[in-house]
């Protein structure tokens, strides 16, 4: 899947989703990635007026993820 470009987003440069990954990559250079994410979320986040809020209040702490 592509990159989602997110300029509107103080924290957050783009994302993307492929395979239950979703693929977050912040304005600081750090790229991070949350496994088991449902495409419902993913979608949820593509919608959300704030991609950095959505991400503190519905994915971090609720999923694994991993550093890259």
């Amino acid at each position: 899947m592509n990159w989602i470009d997110t300029p509107e987003s103080s924290t957050i440069a783009r994302f993307r989703y492929e395979a239950s990954t979703l693929t977050v990559e912040f304005k600081s250079g750090s790229t991070y990635e949350y496994f088991d994410v449902p495409e419902s979320v993913f979608e949820q986040m593509k919608s959300a007026s704030s991609k950095g809020q959505f991400l503190a209040q519905n994915i971090k702490g609720a999923y694994r993820y991993a550093r890259v």
